[in-house]
């Protein structure tokens, strides 16, 4: 299979958690931004950094529990209004306290930058002790579903496990009967077994990460799951893998199949990067193509600085979604994107924040047009 690997970067700022949303032609862009949740909003996705009219919808009073370090942020439409899911976290507890809270904003119908947002507090139904984040919904068999990353709970319990460490994140789904009320108990669909989802400290601390869930589905419905994130999002291991949903009850964990591979990862043993592409969205043009919006870092150094949305096409084989597996260099000594080579690589890792001073390659260009201003 030919495929164009091509990654644009589309902010020159950190841009954490990158999601969007698409509605009436303009793109709807939130991310981590730490004490407030903000959204850009612009008719062109490729160049939303210099065109957005930036809004703030929320800022948390101080000194309650969902005060300090609102991570990955969410605009959804749902039953007729927009929401907004992210984690937060008690000041004075600091990363152990983050739980999932909702913001309800407009009619789904209008602009959700221009309505009023108010709080509406955690969802009803969640396992209330435990440590929540990532969360995001989805729909299938017409029924509206939350999936999160959480600290492990106890057999057949609701409450954290007894040895519940803060060195294994796994992925819970509910059922919900509202956009902030759930229909069932947290099951765990996902945990950490792959060596390629566990980051090894080298002092005998593994990380155990499954977190950043997000529904794909290939454009003619045939392959349903979900993409999540994996290893230290601090690192340059970090990467995404998908589950395919198999059917049947979705809240049976039989029903959802784990990929053998990565979905995409830096190439190891060098390159030229971005480095450790995790924790985005997708979006699904008129067309039938696929992109994804994630971050990474220029450098695999960077650690959580610099973490900047990049857009990557997603193509669908017989076995499911397929991003390259990795980049930066070409794989087994040979390109997927038709022999480009090493030498243009580097070359476009080199300019890519200096567009105007190189001619971007063919794929870049061709993505650049597809998240520019769309038909209407």
């Amino acid at each position: 299979m030919q495929y164009d690997n091509s990654t644009l970067t589309i902010t020159s700022v950190g841009t954490p958690d990158p999601f969007v949303t698409v509605f009436k032609g303009r793109y709807y862009l939130t991310f981590t931004a730490g004490n407030r949740v903000e959204i850009w909003s612009s008719d062109s996705l490729a160049d939303i950094e210099a065109s957005a009219s930036r809004h703030v919808i929320w800022t948390p009073p101080q000194g309650t529990d969902h005060s300090a370090d609102l991570w990955a942020p969410e605009l959804h439409a749902l039953h007729g209004r927009w929401y907004v899911y992210y984690a937060a976290a008690n000041p004075a507890h600091g990363n152990k306290s983050h739980r999932m809270y909702v913001l309800g904003g407009p009619p789904a119908s209008e602009d959700p930058c221009r309505g009023q947002w108010e709080f509406l507090g955690r969802i009803h139904g969640m396992p209330p002790d435990q440590w929540a984040i990532d969360g995001t919904v989805f729909t299938i068999k017409g029924e509206l579903y939350f999936v999160y990353s959480g600290w492990p709970l106890g057999d057949g319990s609701q409450a954290p496990a007894d040895d519940c460490s803060d060195l294994v994140q796994q992925l819970f789904l509910m059922k919900l009967d509202s956009p902030t009320s759930a229909a069932s108990g947290a099951v765990v669909v996902s945990r950490p077994q792959h060596p390629w989802e566990i980051t090894r400290e080298g002092n005998g601390t593994d990380h155990g990460i499954n977190e950043g869930p997000q529904f794909l589905q290939s454009p003619d419905g045939l392959w349903q799951g979900l993409a999540y994130s994996c290893a230290g999002s601090w690192t340059h291991e970090y990467k995404m893998g998908v589950l395919r949903y198999v059917g049947g009850d979705p809240l049976d964990p039989g029903s959802w199949r784990k990929g053998e591979e990565p979905l995409v990862q830096t190439r190891k043993n060098g390159g030229t990067g971005p480095f450790g592409p995790g924790h985005g969205s997708f979006l699904t043009f008129p067309g039938g193509e696929v992109v994804a919006v994630y971050h990474a870092t220029d450098t695999p150094t960077d650690g959580w600085d610099n973490r900047k949305a990049r857009a990557q096409r997603v193509a669908f084989t017989d076995e499911g979604p397929y991003m390259g597996r990795s980049f930066g260099m070409p794989e087994d000594g040979a390109s997927r994107d038709g022999g480009a080579g090493l030498v243009r690589r580097i070359k476009q890792r080199l300019g890519r924040h200096a567009r105007g001073g190189r001619q971007e390659a063919p794929g870049e260009r061709s993505l650049r047009a597809l998240l520019g201003p769309q038909q209407q």
